[in-house]
């Protein structure tokens, strides 16, 4: 889409309100975070910023109230770009192919490898001394008495 100036995301967003029946000026601070939401996804963040930005010149020059200061609206633009961080990290990682430990150095993936090897012999040399300690602690089950007879 087009870098949009002033007027024409000013028109975009009195065309947004009346179509849905709702005054676009002065815009309840519901309209504003309803109209940023819906411009998520059909523009970036920065992009919706700049159009709330209009929103609020054209209200100061004729209103004198600045709907982008309501906390609804902060709140809203702080969720869009925590969404917007998000799918750009998913992306990033679903464009990985490989995992960045696969070209870590030599002697890095050595150390790992021992360091797993390691782990396995004191979980099995564990294993194996506990069922050593289990089999001396159990009772005999024949007692040694000495014969009567």
């Amino acid at each position: 889409m087009p870098r949009l100036n002033q007027t024409t995301a000013w028109k975009f967003f009195v065309e947004w309100c009346q179509k849905r029946g709702l005054k676009p000026l002065p815009a309840h601070p519901w309209t504003v975070a309803a109209y940023a939401r819906w411009c998520e996804t059909h523009h970036r963040y920065q992009t919706i910023v700049n159009m709330v930005k209009v929103i609020a010149k054209e209200h100061m020059r004729k209103s004198r109230k600045r709907p982008d200061r309501h906390p609804l609206v902060t709140r809203t633009l702080n969720l869009i770009a925590k969404r917007q961080e998000q799918r750009e990290e998913d992306k990033v990682r679903a464009a990985a192919l490989f995992h960045e430990e696969d070209f870590a150095p030599a002697e890095v993936a050595e150390t790992t490898a021992q360091r797993v090897h390691r782990e396995v012999q004191t979980r099995t040399q564990g294993a194996a001394r506990g069922l050593r300690r289990a089999l001396r602690g159990t009772p005999k089950l024949v007692s040694r008495r000495p014969s009567l007879t």
